[in-house]
């Protein structure tokens, strides 16, 4: 009995042990597959915000390119380049030679200024002018920027036509010549880098001189005396004597470093001249005659003037 009682109590610690192992091991692999379908999972979330996040850096640069690229644009339209590539189209554009062969190259000349794909033939076909279109005067009037891409700048110009139209002279052709004065458009765009014209200029008139009247406004202060008016009429004249040839006498007499060349004063006349305590303002229209010529032309000026010690001395001048 005591040996049968031994075995059963072995039995028993060895089917103990079999259980502890066999959950043990299963305990692992759940652990196990745990850990990696963890380790995967988190891999699964770092990739996919690490993907969002470069997407969005990506998005971010490309905006911010596109924003540079923008501001690049519109600097360059804005620039003083433009005006300069400007007037060397349209030095190109007016100018047309009466050889065959020099507006050809007109013609390649012509298309480095244009967009891709323009049809040159629009602005180049002269085959029945006999003649040429030569540019005399070439100025800059103002720029228009219609958008962001888009810019028209204007030039005033001057040029000649001669054109032979069956005119003969002792038996030779004679050209009949015609001056033209006006305004040229040209629309301009640029891609940041440089600028080209997107389509034909075009051309308009404007006249800017007008009929109008203008009241001039009055000098503020207190209308000097006439013995006053005496003593800065003997001084301007002293003045604009000295001004009109730089002497040595000028810096004494005003603030200023030098005056003209070869100007002979003629005469002065005070216009107005007021004052407040010892600051005089003064409007004067003045004669000068060039040195070289006969000929005397006016002048305005406005000066401000103060006084101390019975002396005068301009402060200002203009």
């Amino acid at each position: 009995m005591l040996f049968s009682k031994k075995t059963d109590t072995a039995s028993k610690n060895k089917r103990q042990l079999s259980y502890s192992r066999t959950a043990a091991t299963k305990t692992a692999c759940i652990l196990f597959f745990s850990v990696i379908s963890l380790s995967l999972l988190f891999n699964i979330i770092f990739f996919t915000k690490y993907q969002s996040i470069r997407n969005s850096v990506r998005a971010s640069e490309q905006n911010v390119h596109h924003q540079i690229n923008q501001v690049d644009q519109t600097n360059l339209l804005q620039s003083d380049a433009i005006q300069v590539f400007t007037e060397d189209f349209i030095r190109t554009y007016l100018t047309v030679p009466k050889e065959e062969n020099a507006r050809q190259a007109r013609t390649e000349e012509l298309s480095k200024y244009f967009v891709s794909g323009f049809d040159l033939k629009r602005v180049s076909e002269y085959q029945d002018f006999k003649g040429e279109r030569q540019l005399k005067r070439l100025k800059y009037f103002d720029t228009k920027h219609i958008s962001r891409k888009e810019a028209k700048v204007r030039f005033q110009v001057q040029y000649e036509i001669a054109e032979l139209n069956g005119t003969k002279k002792k038996g030779k052709p004679v050209p009949k010549i015609t001056q033209h004065q006006i305004d040229v458009v040209v629309p301009v765009t640029s891609n940041g880098k440089g600028f080209a014209v997107y389509q034909s200029p075009n051309i308009v008139q404007q006249d800017l001189k007008d009929t109008m009247s203008y009241e001039a406004q009055p000098l503020e202060g207190k209308e000097v005396t006439s013995i006053e008016r005496k003593h800065l009429h003997s001084f301007l004249n002293e003045f604009f004597r000295s001004y009109g040839v730089s002497d040595e006498k000028l810096p004494f007499m005003a603030d200023l470093d030098e005056g003209l060349q070869n100007q002979l004063l003629q005469d002065v006349e005070i216009r107005q001249a007021v004052k407040n305590d010892s600051t005089y303002r003064v409007k004067a229209d003045v004669y000068y005659q060039n040195s070289e010529t006969s000929m005397t032309d006016l002048y305005s000026y406005e000066l401000k003037l103060e006084r101390e010690n019975e002396k005068f001395f301009i402060t200002h001048f203009e």
